[in-house]
């Protein structure tokens, strides 16, 4: 038999850099902030070549194995580039350079380079993250033309890579967006207590905050965004639920209508059922995603407090996006969220869990 849902569910390489992508249309919270428009500038060929170079030697590979990503001219805040070490002494200039992206096409690793401007001094980063600084700087314009309240102390928490659409991921119900790859980041930015995301392109030139998934009291953090091998064919609708015990919670829901459940205890199977749901409540499941905007919610996980660390974690998986939440943060997740969180409860708990499968 199904047992109850638990009330707090319910429920290779890019194709090109494209720099000014064709006007598409966002809502009107995520317009981009207008700046100076910065000038795409292309990177020496010299330079290209200088930092495949050291990359191949360093990992025993031909250079024919590499390939660049994304570049941007940058302005470094020493001469050892903003990557020197605690002992290493550094000239206290501004220093004129680059940051590159190289490629590793068999094993699909990235790695980030930064160089002076002739390209004569290059060093591999090590940074947890390598947001050019100045798309940084712009991303702070930004969040401060926003006038949302961030105190003075804002950082850069994460930041991301992103082969954007043509909506740079903040698609309109019922509008197309444009299909063209455009390098850009997913940034994380907080002052501590308030966390937003913002949508870039690889110059910082279009900066769309994402609304949907920032305005929350909850924590958040970035996490893979949606693949579509992350879901089986025909599924439309997956939640995963993690307790501390061992317990392991899946419920599956295809696009026929077939409900499956299955629940593990410490990796071995205890129950599994299936139950049929009508096409129209599964529609109805499917135009709340539509119109609560969750594909605006990919990737991001809503953090759980010290004192929620036992508290059942949440995993929800669409075709257009995967959301993370530990279960006591329901009512500080986005407002969207809630809805599409709700919809699926009411599926689930309309179902005879006294049927035997």
């Amino acid at each position: 038999m199904l047992s109850a849902v638990p009330s707090f569910l319910g429920a290779a390489l890019l194709l090109s850099c494209t720099l000014s992508p064709p006007t598409s249309s966002f809502p009107s919270d995520s317009t981009p902030t207008q700046q100076p428009e910065v000038v795409y500038a292309p990177l020496p060929e010299t330079i290209g070549d200088r930092v495949k170079a050291d990359l191949a030697n360093e990992l025993g590979i031909p250079t024919e194995q590499l390939v660049l990503g994304y570049h941007s001219r940058e302005t470094w805040t020493d001469g050892c580039l903003g990557l020197g070490g605690p002992t290493e002494a550094c000239l206290a200039a501004l220093t004129e350079g680059w940051q590159v992206e190289v490629i590793d096409v068999q094993s699909d690793q990235r790695y980030v380079y930064r160089t002076n401007l002739s390209g004569e001094h290059i060093r591999r980063s090590t940074l947890s993250q390598n947001l050019p600084p100045s798309i940084r700087d712009r991303i702070f314009q930004s969040a401060e033309a926003n006038n949302l309240g961030l105190a003075e102390n804002f950082e850069i928490i994460d930041a991301q890579p992103q082969t954007w659409d043509g909506c740079y991921g903040l698609p309109v119900p019922d509008e197309g967006c444009t299909e063209i790859a455009v390098w850009g980041w997913r940034t994380l930015i907080s002052d501590g207590t308030q966390h937003l995301i913002y949508h870039t392109d690889n110059l910082g030139n279009d900066i769309h905050l994402n609304e949907t998934a920032s305005l929350t009291n909850a924590s958040i953090a970035l996490i893979p965004r949606f693949s579509p091998e992350d879901l089986g064919d025909e599924t439309v609708f997956q939640s995963i639920i993690s307790h501390g015990s061992g317990k392991r919670e899946v419920f599956m829901l295809e696009s026929d209508g077939q409900l499956f459940y299955s629940q593990q205890q410490d990796g071995e199977l205890v129950q599994q059922d299936i139950i049929s749901v009508s096409q129209g409540r599964v529609d109805t499941l499917l135009n709340q995603l539509e119109q609560s905007n969750y594909a605006h919610l990919d990737g991001t996980r809503y953090e759980f407090s010290s004192d929620a660390a036992n508290e059942p974690i949440v995993q929800l998986i669409t075709r257009t996006g995967t959301v993370e939440y530990d279960a006591s943060s329901v009512t500080d997740l986005p407002p969207e969220l809630q809805q599409v969180i709700q919809q699926w409860a009411n599926l689930t708990d309309s179902i005879d869990t006294a049927a035997d499968v």
